[in-house]
């Protein structure tokens, strides 16, 4: 009698799932140099575990449905990894030694990165290949975002956990979506149903049936369209939409927000902003705009130019999140730049976990900015 074949690891498993979805949903498929990708095939393999131990099932046996729904938020995850992968002697704490690697995985995607440590260069990736880690340099500092590529909130220093579980829900979307014969995100469709019947647009997202007592969803429910002659979204039933082959750019109303083509490179730039119109936008999302007073801005609403800079990006350890960025605002008042003849504000943006809008903060000089942050970040 042959041997039998070993059981296969849950866990291997769970990420050959989450490979595979990965894969389909990535253009190019699935990067293991890329740190977008490897951030979501992570989210969704570690819910894929976590269900496996708390169902007692297969992996192959979880629905993509129950891992949509952990897949609201990311607080939903850390709340469901947090409680039963422990109890399977997974140490989730940052201490732990290394070797577990789904307690390893975890804390990749709870980590965060720090926005100042060089970009490993194109031109030194064998150096700083695996193979060649023996030669590297003891006290060099860690490239940022491990070495890997990135293209999602490439200046955001927060854990992936955070930034990608959205993201990681998309995967998940086009994998009941191509089990359903549902529209994905992106897609060309036409409507054949309702007041806009003839019309033809994008998929913009999917709607879904949330049953929080069975922790799934169910649909897609209904898609929001970006109708190439509506402005705005529509919202659509799933029977009133179907597949459209017309992939050409869509004829759009003029002077409308869906006006032809992006300019070419020889079309004219639209005008800038003078410094009236940049400080009022300033002013028109500060929480205490106050704090310039009358005349200082008549005297930037008359500057000669305005210029921009970011000088800091931060963000305090998961899980009580709260991250700032520090921006630099000033304004040449004169044609001919000198010292004496500038004027400087700086803004703080707050962001705190899950908020759907960050906070923005005025400061007049750049020794405030210590004592602005900690009392904007008080209490997390």
């Amino acid at each position: 009698m042959p041997p039998r074949s070993p059981a296969p690891d849950p866990w291997s498993e769970a990420v050959r799932r989450a490979t595979d979805a990965t894969a389909a949903d990535r253009p190019g498929g699935m990067d293991e140099q890329c740190w977008d990708d490897v951030a979501m095939r992570g989210i969704v393999a570690t819910v894929l575990y976590a269900l496996h131990l708390r169902e007692r099932r297969p992996v192959d046996a979880i629905g993509w449905p129950a891992v949509l729904w952990q897949l609201r938020d990311d607080e939903r995850v850390t709340e469901l990894v947090t409680t039963v992968l422990p109890r399977a002697g997974h140490d989730l704490s940052r201490t732990a030694a290394v070797g577990d690697p789904v307690s390893e995985c975890w804390r990749w995607l709870t980590r965060t990165w720090d926005p100042q440590a060089p970009v490993k260069s194109a031109l030194l990736q064998p150096a700083l290949s695996r193979t060649a880690h023996r030669s590297w340099v003891a006290d060099a500092p860690e490239p940022r975002w491990g070495g890997m590529s990135r293209g999602i909130a490439r200046g955001l220093p927060d854990p992936a956990l955070e930034i990608c579980t959205a993201w990681a829900a998309d995967v998940v979307q086009r994998a009941i979506t191509a089990t359903t014969y549902g529209h994905c995100r992106h897609a060309r469709v036409a409507v054949i149903a309702g007041a806009h019947t003839g019309r033809r647009g994008y998929v913009v997202a999917t709607d879904w049936h949330v049953d929080d007592a069975t922790e799934t969803v169910r649909g897609p429910a209904g898609y929001v369209l970006d109708l190439d002659e509506v402005e705005g979204t529509f919202r659509a039933e799933p029977e009133a939409v179907t597949d459209s082959s017309d992939l050409l750019w869509p004829c759009r109303p003029a002077r409308s927000l869906k006006d032809v083509p992006p300019p070419g490179p020889h079309d004219p730039l639209p005008r800038t902003k003078n410094s009236a119109e940049d400080l009022a936008d300033i002013l028109g999302r500060v929480v205490d705009p106050a704090i310039v007073p009358g005349p200082l801005q008549a005297r930037i609403a008359a500057a000669y130019a305005h210029h921009h800079l970011e000088l800091d990006r931060q963000a305090r350890l998961f899980p009580l999140r709260v991250s700032w960025q520090v921006l630099h605002h000033w304004y040449q008042l004169t044609e001919h730049y000198s010292d004496d003849q500038r004027v400087d504000l700086y803004e703080v943006v707050i962001t705190r976990h899950l908020d759907p809008e960050p906070a923005h903060h005025l400061a007049l000089s750049e020794d405030d900015l210590p004592d602005l942050i900690a009392r904007c970040t008080a209490g997390e």
